[in-house]
């Protein structure tokens, strides 16, 4: 049976304040009474993280604050000490950005995503244009006028595709890549090239939620990116192809915002988040996305099992799921 706290201190871990630092403390905080010492959230959480509460993959110890290794030494000394420990945990949402690969995916894939039902995301809102895309309030202004400026762009670095905007970066639909590499395969006179770009234009359709087809996609695309991977380490100049292909893209407004309209998410003018956001936040917090029910539970299992078989309390400090709304 779990002990009961009599008594229990806060650690705000960060990389400030690792596991590491908290066993050095564990000590002096028994010996002032202390029998249980409660934890700010340690899974992991965005690069950077203060507080924790940012997590972007419940099944890992941050490795900020020392990883598996450092969770481990740290459980130890409490055991040694006789010290028991609460941990607050948040499984009702994740920090959204390019460093949660579920939400990356789900950027990427649309409703077809895997990871697609982990998310509250109403796809098929009132307005057309965002049926079974993802609103993304990032831009500074306008959508037109950001677009007209330059500052949104289609980046092809060592082989792989963004669209970046300022320090966002955002993934690109694998049937939109195909526009690319089209006409990539006409300037190079390159079968191959154009092939694959065929393939990839011929996956299933990003809006289906079938079982067999989202498998099929998921298998075909990885097929595909792995061919054009080769095909460029085998010819090298195609790399260079593509990459004026996209300049030139970038250089054409209307181009570009064509291509952008083939994403599975939508760049706004941040203060269109109050009226059009289609997926439910923490509060008003935009980064912070609400997970739906059996998200939440797979949140939970992790820590817990973690508990229950290696430390001396089994105890969690659950933060409710927190209503929010949809705007």
């Amino acid at each position: 049976m779990p002990e009961i706290p009599s008594s229990t201190y806060r650690l705000q871990l960060n990389a400030g304040f690792t596991f590491h630092d908290a066993a050095g403390v564990a000590a002096y905080l028994k010996e002032l009474g202390i029998s249980h010492v409660y934890c700010s959230p340690y899974l992991q959480a965005a690069p950077g993280s203060m507080h924790g509460y940012d997590v972007i993959d419940h099944q890992r110890v941050n490795e900020e604050l020392g990883g598996e290794q450092g969770h481990l030494e740290f459980c130890r000394t409490l055991g040694e000490l006789g010290m028991g420990q609460v941990l607050d945990i948040v499984p009702n949402h994740m920090a959204i950005g390019e460093w949660n690969r579920y939400w990356w995916d789900v950027l990427e894939n649309g409703p077809s995503s895997r990871y697609a039902t982990w998310f509250d995301i109403d796809w098929q809102s009132a307005e057309v244009k965002l049926q079974n895309k993802v609103l993304i309030p990032v831009l500074g202004d306008q959508y037109g006028k950001v677009l007209a400026a330059g500052e949104i762009r289609i980046e092809f670095i060592d082989g792989a595709f963004r669209v970046c905007y300022s320090n966002n970066t955002y993934p690109i639909s694998p049937r939109s890549l195909a526009m690319i590499l089209t006409s990539a395969s006409a300037s190079a006179h390159d079968d191959t090239l154009g092939f694959l770009a065929d393939s990839l234009s011929h996956l299933p359709s990003p809006d289906s939620t079938d079982p067999a087809l989202i498998q099929e996609r998921h298998r075909d695309k990885g097929v595909i990116y792995a061919l054009l991977k080769r095909l460029w380490n085998e010819q090298p100049q195609i790399l260079t192809v593509i990459a004026r292909t996209v300049d030139s893209i970038n250089g054409d407004v209307d181009g570009l915002d064509d291509f952008l309209n083939h994403q599975n998410y939508r760049l706004a003018y941040w203060r269109t988040a109050d009226q059009e956001l289609g997926y439910r936040r923490f509060f008003d917090v935009n980064t912070l996305i609400g997970l739906r029910a059996p998200a939440r539970v797979r949140g939970h299992a992790q820590p817990r099992n973690r508990l229950a078989a290696e430390r001396r309390s089994g105890w969690c400090a659950h933060r409710p799921p927190r209503r929010a709304a949809r705007p």
